[in-house]
């Protein structure tokens, strides 16, 4: 068990140091399907409290895949129950680590709620979490707002990317929230 948690902070350190060079380039697929793996396998110790058993941990934040199909407005009711929201993805790593995160439960990755909307204010993204809508990976042609679209999910169509939808459609979600590390040290 030692062993393979080496293993995992070794990898951990690689993705963070890998964040920061040749232009703040991504890790690859395959990285971050080998990181994804990893983190699902290793059953947590009871000490490491940062992220509930079956969470994936990924820097200060963690992530868990759920496979029943819901809307929008359910799927976050079911995160806000676990303490966390749909998820808010950020930057180019983020992203890769939520598109690994569901092709290690769902290999055909199909489409998946994320918890960004515009439903209060047209053009007007923020995420459910409350964080600033300050990266997006639209489709082509996206958002385009056909028949009251709102919601954004991510795996839609052949480029695999967000898209805006209804909110009353159904589908698989990523919850995601702060580590407990990060909660603790917020409220000292």
């Amino acid at each position: 068990m030692v062993r393979v948690t080496q293993m995992s902070l070794l990898f951990v350190l690689f993705l963070a140091s890998s964040a920061f060079g040749e232009a703040d380039k991504p890790g690859s697929e395959a990285e971050f399907n080998a990181f994804i793996k990893e983190q699902i396998k290793v059953v947590p110790k009871p000490t490491d409290s940062r992220c509930p058993a079956g969470w994936v941990r990924h820097e200060q934040r963690c992530f868990i895949y759920f496979p029943q199909a819901l809307d929008w407005a359910s799927a976050e009711a079911q995160c806000l129950t676990r303490g966390a929201n749909l998820v808010s993805i950020h930057n180019e790593n983020e992203y890769q680590l939520v598109k690994a995160l569901i092709r290690a439960y769902d290999p055909k990755e199909d489409p998946t709620w994320l918890g960004l909307n515009s439903c209060e204010k047209r053009d007007s993204w923020f995420w459910s979490d409350g964080t600033k809508a300050n990266y997006a990976k639209w489709n082509k042609d996206e958002p385009n707002y056909v028949n009251g679209e709102c919601c954004v999910h991510l795996n839609y169509g052949g480029q695999k990317d967000w898209n805006d939808i209804p909110c009353s459609n159904v589908y698989p979600f990523v919850c995601s929230k702060e580590t407990a590390f990060k909660l603790t040290e917020k409220h000292s």
